[in-house]
């Protein structure tokens, strides 16, 4: 089913990863003959992610070994705009990221952190590791979170987000959080100007989140479509009162093949 609110150009497309084209290390169905659609006539596709648990590169070779051909410069992720923010304001951070993300960022000063770097890292979510952070955001270092998800897929449940940890430094240490990834809308700006000239507007953001993904988009100026797959539930279409997704699609495939007809 496709919910459109009116007819507006398509002519690059937003990929959420985890949920819109994966789950764990199985593709989704259709997300072969989709993305094949999609080339086949031309539209650019850039794989935006919040995920903050791998670096890019670890993320590209996931999806190789799923049977995706993807370049490294078609990967867009929330760790590589906190690489960004971390080396533009000369933040020296604490990083509460798991070892393969944390990799993004080797080379950067991290003595005397002025800042505090949160992703999804269950090895650091020990009440140690969380107090060290907190005695540094307590005493002024920036708090930087990079996503603030609720929950994702994992295998056949859903598991709780990074955004529940960096709530509990934003309470505790009476702060609030910049956030870098999806929903930011200096994230999908980033996003955007990798496309070289399309313009926010003719860009349709796709995923499974509808706050994150969608709405997100919408608010940063892209059109938004929510895929029924990943970590859809019921109703999510109707979940944010002011704002309804521009689309929403059954799959990835539909989305594809409603793409392609706009364009002819």
């Amino acid at each position: 089913l496709l919910q459109e609110t009116m007819a507006r150009k398509i002519s690059a497309l937003m990929l959420d990863l985890s949920g819109t084209v994966h789950v764990d290390d199985c593709l989704l169905p259709g997300v072969k003959e989709a993305l094949s659609l999609l080339s086949g006539h031309g539209v650019p596709v850039q794989f935006v992610s919040n995920n903050s648990k791998e670096s890019q590169h670890s993320l590209v070779t996931k999806l190789e070994m799923a049977g995706l051909q993807v370049g490294a410069e078609s990967v867009f992720t929330s760790l590589s705009a906190a690489h960004a923010l971390v080396i533009r304001d000369s933040l020296r951070p604490l990083l509460l990221l798991e070892e393969s993300a944390a990799q993004e960022f080797s080379g950067v000063n991290m003595d005397s952190p002025n800042c505090v770097l949160v992703g999804l890292a269950p090895s650091c979510f020990n009440y140690d590791k969380l107090n060290q952070a907190f005695q540094l955001v307590k005493g002024g270092a920036r708090l930087v979170a990079v996503n603030k998800s609720r929950f994702f897929k994992k295998g056949s449940e859903l598991a709780l987000g990074t955004g529940a940890f960096v709530a509990g430094l934003e309470f505790s240490g009476d702060c609030q959080a910049e956030v870098v990834g999806k929903p930011s809308k200096a994230f999908f700006d980033l996003a955007v100007d990798r496309f070289g000239g399309v313009a926010a507007g003719e860009v349709l953001m796709v995923g499974d989140d509808v706050r994150d993904d969608v709405i997100g988009g919408q608010q940063a100026g892209l059109q938004g479509g929510l895929v029924r797959t990943g970590k859809y539930k019921e109703g999510d279409e109707d979940m944010c009162d002011d704002d309804k997704p521009d689309y929403v699609f059954d799959s990835l495939l539909q989305m594809a093949q409603h793409v392609v007809a706009q364009l002819e």
